[in-house]
């Protein structure tokens, strides 16, 4: 029997945030500015801040015990009454640049193990989703911080929006099929 691959959104939630316990374990640093910024997120961020205010921060690194090199949030989401932390990534299939397949079945498992750990949900979108649902991914994280917070401020802005389709995490073999396709040209343009 095989293993069916992941759906996005993939939501990974630490033990102790569903404990009502939000006080990150590992703090990030600043934003760091020569990380590349992948090609949906532009426009995603200018929707996150537009809703979501000044708890959005780009690019913040997170250095777990025993690394010599920080991860990097696409997104961070921090609640400031609560400490709230949501690690919102956007994943694509393949690298433009390299056309190498990225953020497959697997490869993402240590990094979301360490943000867990480090008491961070982990929110991760494909990146189609963002561009040809941006507001059903709005709803989503509005629906995620109101399950723990308890604050509808935010998910009642989106009660008329709809439920966000799911995507097919690829295996690097789809992920290959899919290049050939140029499929992220189709919801790039």
């Amino acid at each position: 029997m095989s293993k069916q691959s992941p759906l996005y959104p993939i939501l990974l939630i630490p033990q102790s945030v569903k404990n009502k316990d939000f006080l990150p374990r590992i703090f990030t640093f600043e934003k760091v500015d020569d990380i590349p910024i992948g090609a949906s997120e532009i426009d995603f961020g200018f929707l996150l801040r537009y809703y979501f205010g000044s708890c959005i921060k780009e690019q913040q690194q997170l250095l777990p015990s025993g690394h010599n090199r920080p991860f990097s949030t696409d997104f961070l989401f921090i609640e400031p009454l609560t400490e709230l932390h949501i690690d919102i990534e956007i994943d694509e299939p393949f690298a433009f640049s390299t056309g190498e397949p990225i953020h497959c079945v697997g490869d993402d498992d240590y990094r979301n193990k360490c943000f867990v750990d480090a008491n961070f949900v982990v929110m991760r979108f494909a990146e189609e989703q963002v561009r040809s649902q941006p507001l059903r991914c709005m709803r989503f994280l509005a629906a995620v911080v109101n399950q723990f917070i308890g604050n509808n401020t935010w998910k009642q802005q989106f009660s008329e929006v709809e439920r966000i389709t799911t995507v097919k995490q690829w295996t690097k073999y789809s992920a290959k099929k899919l290049k050939k396709q140029d499929y992220r040209k189709r919801y790039l343009n």
